[in-house]
């Protein structure tokens, strides 16, 4: 669970600073009880901004883009994805602080999967989305 704080907690420096530490993910600080900022300790930021190919297992190679999805459908091709035992690498298009902010409305989840599994998922995720979006009037 996210862990929310007002902004006033921000005047003791230390506790923030090793709340950060210990949780190792962003924590949310609200002002006038609506979301202002994000803080994360500098390991955290690190994490979260390296490259999705050094979030996977490197063992199973270079992570390659497979589609970008809306949350429902994300759902949907994880559960495929992991019944059929292709690893990924979900990455949302929103920060956390905008998704919590704007809410999930405009949010899309991208997907990464091994380099050499890229092919067996794209059949996957075509079969699941088939005829779902066209560019095509009816």
């Amino acid at each position: 669970m996210p862990q929310i704080r007002p902004i006033t907690d921000l005047r003791n420096t230390n506790e923030i600073s090793e709340l950060c530490h210990a949780r190792r993910e962003p924590i949310f600080i609200t002002k006038n009880g609506y979301g202002d900022l994000v803080i994360m300790s500098m390991e955290t930021y690190e994490a979260l901004t390296a490259a999705p190919s050094s979030a996977g297992d490197p063992r199973q190679g270079q992570m390659c883009f497979l589609t970008e999805q809306p949350p429902v459908w994300a759902g949907m091709l994880a559960d495929v994805l992991a019944q059929n035992h292709i690893p990924f690498v979900k990455e949302s298009s929103l920060g956390a602080g905008l998704a919590i902010r704007t809410g999930s409305m405009g949010e899309t989840i991208r997907f990464f999967v091994p380099q050499s599994r890229l092919e067996a998922a794209k059949e996957l995720a075509d079969g699941l989305f088939a005829g779902e979006k066209t560019d095509e009037p009816e």
